[in-house]
């Protein structure tokens, strides 16, 4: 059984490792465990005789004569929609179980076709209630630092999955279908401290003369995944951004990509920025983007209360509408 928020990549590892014994998805965490891994001996009946059993319980497990036993039956069935989450949460609000399963289902829902912009932050907003409210639930704790900063990682959550779709196709073998491709933050790897500051591009607007994109004809969404460790020593931002379909918005891919931009970069530095590649090799189009980077502070100081920057993207209203390069301010207010 894993405890796993996207159960068709552990199917992708398996299939890499060549394991064809039944694996169970628990994302929900309804096994209740707080740490894996851990191992139990259940018997015929299927009552738990061991957990994390030594040499020795395991001999004694296997040579016992349990006796059948006759279990009352009891409804297993779990609603793990996002409407019988938000309702178990808005009954009982202080429980944390209830948070960690309603960003479980927030989390589901943006990894489908049904994804709504601001369900990636309410998720981990969710978790991060959970943890708060029991922090040694270390399954919670990993689903935040999945997507969290490199600072507070306890290693690469997906660094596997580019070496396994490699080695599967050298197989002859059609990898295990991804719902959701991992980003930048899951393939990051830890990292202790000393890294050097972002390179960025030169700014395309120092003297802030672009234009606004007063029309909001790009959406964007913030979302601020603190350390887990609640010391302020990092921040992961994932910024994505998606051009209006009600308005026939696309992007003009000749003339670049998004980029973002910070303002004065006074008491903290930039590491990681995970910024768009180069646009598809088509004039236009029109999916999300996204871009991530790490916050740090200064040695020695505390980050500021907000950090202020820009997004710049060229885009086009409509097949003949006027195309504009605008850009799109963007605060980030520093959890305290």
């Amino acid at each position: 059984m894993v405890q796993e928020q996207h159960p068709d990549r552990a199917a992708l590892y398996m299939q890499w490792q060549k394991m064809d014994w039944p694996v169970l998805a628990d994302p929900f965490n309804l096994l209740g465990v707080k740490v894996v891994p851990i191992t139990l001996l259940v018997d015929g009946s299927g009552i738990i005789r061991y957990k994390n059993p030594s040499e020795k319980d395991l001999k004694s497990f296997i040579s016992a004569r349990y006796p059948r036993t006759m279990i009352e039956e009891v409804d297993y069935s779990f609603d793990g929609s996002l409407e019988a989450r938000e309702k178990a949460l808005a009954e009982d609000p202080k429980n944390p179980v209830a948070h960690f399963r309603y960003g479980v289902a927030l989390r589901q829902r943006f990894d489908s076709n049904e994804r709504k912009f601001p369900d990636f932050g309410s998720a981990i907003a969710s978790w991060q209630k959970a943890l708060e409210l029991q922090p040694d639930q270390y399954i919670w704790r990993r689903r935040i630092q999945q997507y969290g900063p490199r600072l507070d990682k306890p290693y690469s959550f997906y660094d596997w999955v580019n070496e396994a779709r490699k080695d599967l196709k050298e197989r002859g073998e059609e990898p295990h279908h991804l719902v959701a491709e991992p980003g930048g933050s899951e393939f990051a790897y830890p990292e202790k401290g000393g890294a050097g500051e972002a390179t960025q591009a030169k700014h395309p607007d120092p003297e802030g003369k672009v234009p606004l994109d007063g029309k909001k004809l790009v959406t964007s969404s913030l979302v601020i995944v603190p350390s887990t460790k609640g010391d302020g020593a990092a921040l992961r931002v994932h910024l994505r951004f998606q051009p209006s379909v009600s308005k026939k918005v696309h992007w003009t891919n000749d003339a670049g990509n998004v980029s973002f931009h910070f303002g004065s970069q006074d008491g903290y530095t930039i590491h990681d920025l995970q910024a768009p590649g180069k646009p598809p090799a088509v004039p236009t189009s029109a999916e999300e983007r996204g871009i991530e980077f790490e916050i740090r502070p200064v040695k020695g100081e505390k980050l500021p209360a907000k950090i202020e920057g820009a997004a710049y993207y060229a885009v086009c209203e409509g097949i003949e509408g006027v195309c504009q390069f605008l850009r799109q301010p963007v605060i980030i207010k520093v959890p305290r």
